[in-house]
């Protein structure tokens, strides 16, 4: 990478870093600091801005395309988003807008999420453009101002590629990482690339009875009050979990592991076929890895009665559902209706189904994977569901392939700051990303 001067590089992203996008859900807050994000990005990468087409340009969200030497074929998508959470009721040890470094580190909210990837991408694409270097096919940057709200601008961009015809070949989003301290007692370091994400809902039960009596005791036209029976209902849930799935990619993720346990585990992975039954049983006693063959279903919120003294008519139980790419929403509900009964209404408030599963035995899979090993040669790969959500999945109706990962390391210091206080990525971890995006983006065909 001759064009990149780590310096100026890292000084381009301590800007990107100052730029306070915060999104907020009422209103678009924080509109000079959007706008002045996008002209930093012009006045730093002049070389990017001169050669690609950007196609929404003044408008919320960006959108640019480095055209290929073939447009026949079908593009290639690079993603991101330059949003990020607030800092309000934080308490930082270094500014969460400064981007100061310290211990090796550039602090700042946005430093991992996302925009340590939107510096990897326009760096990598500045420094092949000023070497001369034109992609094969188009790859388009596509990067939403308000991600973290869950905002229209990225579903409108992919409206865009939907009415003008255009299939990517795969598209690469945040998601996975490089993580440690993985499960069953795995020391090496492993490139997770998401191969998709849990859906998401929110549901309201409500149990009621007759009437409320004064006292402890209900009255006796109805006998079960209305708290016992959500608690009974409750009670039900966490005795009848959703059911529990390995899919071929968890599978393709257990294998991945096999080499790296020692002893008879290991041995098992690498037969998973043959032990699945077992090694199922096996994942559903432990809540990291239960979480990763089910729909989970969480309770967030209960309402019933007040201090009166009298037995509330009326109580009330909010669910978060993180649904797996194997289930539906319709049947997680439906699966929630059968255990809690017909005395429990069930109401759903908002939903959103996951994407389907991306294919992982294919080119461009092994395209990311390769250029992995290459940058972070130290490192296994495997695939996996991530337990979040991206503005990935809005492509799914048009997009067979799409990976969610991020070209950094991320250790559980570092993953409790995502969204917290002390956002940060090494420095070197940074000059890493960079070169992650340059190795791609020169072995794209």
């Amino acid at each position: 990478m001759k064009e990149i001067n780590n310096e100026k590089a890292i000084s381009r992203f301590q800007a990107m870093i100052r730029k306070k996008t915060v999104s907020q859900k009422d209103a678009y807050g924080y509109k000079e600091e959007f706008e002045g994000f996008y002209q930093l990005l012009e006045e730093s990468f002049p070389a990017v801005f001169s050669a690609v087409e950007d196609l929404r340009k003044g408008e919320r969200g960006i959108l640019l395309r480095w055209k290929g030497k073939n447009e026949k074929l079908d593009p290639v998508i690079l993603m991101a988003h330059h949003d990020v959470v607030s800092d309000e009721g934080q308490q930082w040890k270094h500014p969460a807008f400064e981007a100061e470094i310290h211990d090796g580190c550039i602090w700042g909210r946005g430093a991992i999420d996302t925009k340590c990837l939107i510096g990897g991408i326009l760096e990598a694409w500045e420094a092949l453009i000023n070497e001369g270097f034109t992609p094969e096919r188009d790859i388009y940057f596509a990067s939403s101002d308000c991600e973290e709200v869950a905002g229209k601008t990225m579903p409108e961009i992919v409206e865009w590629f939907k009415k003008n015809k255009i299939n990517p070949r795969f598209i690469l989003d945040e998601g996975g990482a490089i993580m440690s301290n993985l499960p069953m007692g795995i020391k090496t370091p492993f490139a997770m690339i998401a191969l998709s994400e849990k859906g998401w809902a929110k549901v309201k039960l409500t149990a009621k009875s007759k009437s409320a009596a004064h006292g402890a005791k209900a009255s006796a036209s109805d006998k079960v009050s209305a708290p016992v029976k959500l608690v009974r209902a409750l009670n039900a849930l966490e005795k009848n979990p959703t059911k529990a799935v390995i899919t071929p990619a968890l599978e393709e993720m257990l294998r991945s592991f096999a080499p790296y346990i020692d002893g008879p585990v290991g041995k098992v992975l690498e037969n998973i076929k043959i032990f699945k039954p077992a090694v199922k049983k096996f994942m559903e006693t432990n809540a990291d890895t239960a979480a990763m063959i089910r729909s989970a279903v969480n309770i967030t919120k209960i309402e019933a009665g007040n201090d009166k003294g009298s037995v509330p008519d009326t109580a009330t139980a909010l669910l978060s559902l993180k649904i797996a790419p194997h289930d539906t929403v319709d049947g997680v509900i439906a699966h929630i209706r059968k255990v809690v009964g017909d005395s429990i209404e069930v109401e759903e408030i908002s939903r959103s189904d996951p994407p389907r599963i991306s294919e992982f035995r294919t080119e461009n899979f092994e395209l990311v994977k390769n250029t992995v090993k290459k940058v972070f040669p130290d490192v296994g790969v495997a695939p996996f569901i991530l337990n979040a959500g991206t503005d990935a999945r809005h492509f799914s109706p048009i997009c067979k392939e799409i990976y969610r990962f991020g070209a950094f390391r991320l250790d559980d210091d570092l993953f409790g700051t995502v969204h917290g206080a002390d956002e940060r990525i090494p420095v070197k971890d940074y000059l890493k990303c960079i070169e992650f995006y340059y190795e791609l983006v020169k072995s794209i065909k």
